[in-house]
């Protein structure tokens, strides 16, 4: 009665399906798996029950459920390059519950080659031409055109991005510093910013004008600079104490506007800019009679 029941309970039908029992050497076999049960099933490993055959395609386990029954299929290609019968061997199929079931063995068979010993030498053969096919070639073209395309893009960016910052840069040291700097400060005095209410701007662009020319005349390093390291640096360039008092001046008025917000009123503002004018004159003309000592 119990050997009743475990046998309702456990419904399982396996089949092993070959598409024929004999074949070349070299040649596929296919072979099907199909298992219905009512209980969920670990499948086995197939690679090494077959040995000494080759599995040369492995399908996927297909699974699905109709009613209370669980449905798997697999579907794997075997090999031999061996001459014989071989056996696959029953398959065993573990369900969750405890339970293994058994496959039938398979018996597969590989024939060789009856070889013709008539004429056991044969002559050498040239090698045959094999015709341009453009289906075969077509991704090695498509990939040469696209690292073409890539090398030309390189270079057109290069030479956009990369070589004219350095020709700026190459004709701006050309220019002499008093001449640069004058045409800064007309070029500032032309924007009109006090006149526009923009002080602050002013400022920063009237100090940023001095400290470039001031590096470039004395060879130092002043744009990062506190006004008085500024002011330290041009005196150890020997800058006379009158210029070096107007300049602190301008520097100072101009901290006091850019982090005091103070507004200096128009003709302050004026004079610092005809200031900024005669410092880079009384400056160059400075270092000229130095170089002519």
């Amino acid at each position: 009665m119990l050997f009743c029941c475990s046998t309702l309970s456990a419904q399982t039908k396996i089949e092993v399906k070959a598409d024929t029992n004999y074949a070349f050497i070299g040649d596929i076999i296919h072979v099907d798996l199909y298992v219905e049960s009512n209980q969920k099933l670990i499948w086995p490993s197939l690679k090494e029950l077959v040995e000494p055959l080759e599995i040369q395609d492995l399908g996927k386990i297909d699974s699905s459920e109709v009613g209370n029954l669980f449905i798997y299929q697999q579907a794997l290609a075997l090999q031999s390059f061996d001459t014989g019968r071989f056996s696959m061997p029953s398959l065993a199929f573990a369900s969750l519950q405890g339970d293994t079931f058994y496959s039938d063995s398979l018996a597969l068979a590989f024939l060789g080659f009856d070889l013709d010993t008539t004429n056991a030498i044969f002559g050498i053969k040239e090698p045959l031409e094999v015709p341009f096919n453009f289906a075969e070639a077509q991704p090695y073209i498509l990939t040469a055109l696209a690292l073409l395309l890539l090398i030309v893009l390189i270079v057109f960016l290069v030479n956009k991005y990369w070589k004219k910052p350095t020709d700026v840069e190459e004709i701006t040291i050309l220019i002499p510093c008093e001449i640069e700097a004058n045409e800064a400060l007309n070029k500032l005095q032309a924007k009109e910013c006090l006149s526009k209410g923009l002080v602050k701007t002013h400022y920063i662009e009237l100090t940023e004008i001095l400290r470039r020319y001031f590096d470039r005349e004395f060879e130092l390093d002043t744009l990062e600079s506190t006004t008085d390291e500024t002011l330290d640096l041009l005196k150890q360039a020997q800058v006379s104490t009158v210029m070096l008092k107007q300049i602190r001046e301008l520097l100072e008025e101009a901290d006091l506007v850019k982090f005091a917000k103070s507004t200096p009123d128009n003709r302050t503002s004026t004079n610092f800019m005809n200031l900024s004018f005669t410092i880079v004159s009384n400056c160059h003309q400075m270092k000229m009679e130095e170089a002519d000592v």
